[in-house]
């Protein structure tokens, strides 16, 4: 697909106030409860300039979890114990300090919906997904290797820290945008126009590169026939975010005159 980061359909403003290159890229690690039980335990972030490149001002707390119990599950992955939250301050003073204008994480969605910060919010996912749609998985630490990301830079930030920690997890996902806006970056008109079609790709559905799933499993979405991609969009139980691909995908068939896409078509796309 052509369209992978269009443009937004916002107007130019002739007062607009300077927009800001600092993200404060956050990460959070969780009792691993369903959202309205869930309590953070973990919270690390660091800063990034977009307009240089710099990541600076690491910050990393732990939550005092209000009782809610830490489940096996999370536990095996962050391996976060009782003794080290003894003493944390409570999650709405822990949370105060992170505070800014512009956010970024990778699954924002999960952060976002936990840390209830107001305020611009990015998904490195979601915008991996458009702008290295063809790498093997976007997981943050399959981007770190098949990128691939170069941690050299903060090789310093990341010393004695483990991935599944929130400040770890927030360095190498500060590395990740900064990478994702050195290739998407050029596409637009200056910084305001990168944010703002950042934050709307951010806001909808993923975007996909590849069903996971069915007969077509593992096939670039540019390849996988109309008919089934139309099955896709009528299946009331289906995730959005397939729908929202397979809508895309069949859009741009629609503009280009193709319907049944025939095998040296789906190959030359």
């Amino acid at each position: 697909m052509n369209d992978l980061f269009p443009p937004a359909p916002t107007m130019p403003g002739l007062f607009d106030s300077p927009v800001s290159p600092m993200v404060r890229i956050i990460d959070t690690e969780t009792a691993g409860q369903k959202l309205a039980e869930d309590a953070v335990i973990e919270i690390g972030s660091v800063d990034l300039d977009l307009s240089t490149g710099a990541i600076s001002n690491p910050m990393q707390t732990f939550c005092d979890p209000a009782g809610v119990p830490i489940s096996p599950g999370a536990r095996k992955v962050h391996h976060i114990t009782d003794e080290m939250l003894a003493g944390a301050p409570p999650f709405a003073e822990a949370v105060r300090p992170f505070a800014t204008e512009t956010y970024a994480a990778q699954r924002a969605d999960f952060d976002r919906s936990r840390l209830r910060l107001t305020g611009r919010w990015l998904c490195t996912y979601k915008l991996a997904l458009r702008a290295f749609p063809d790498v093997r998985a976007h997981g943050l630490q399959s981007l770190v290797k098949y990128v691939p990301l170069d941690l050299s830079s903060v090789d310093g930030m990341l010393a004695g820290l483990h991935p599944h920690r929130a400040l770890f997890d927030a360095v190498c996902t500060a590395v990740l945008l900064r990478r994702i806006a050195d290739e998407l970056m050029p596409r637009c008109h200056d910084l305001r126009d990168f944010l703002e079609r950042a934050e709307r790709a951010s806001n909808e559905p993923a975007l996909l590169a590849k069903l996971r799933f069915g007969r077509h499993k593992g096939v670039p979405i540019a390849e996988v026939p109309s008919d089934y991609l139309e099955w896709l969009v009528a299946e009331p139980e289906m995730s959005a975010d397939a729908v929202f691909t397979a809508r895309r995908q069949l859009a741009l068939r629609r503009v280009r005159g193709e319907r049944a896409l025939p095998q040296a078509a789906r190959t030359a796309l």
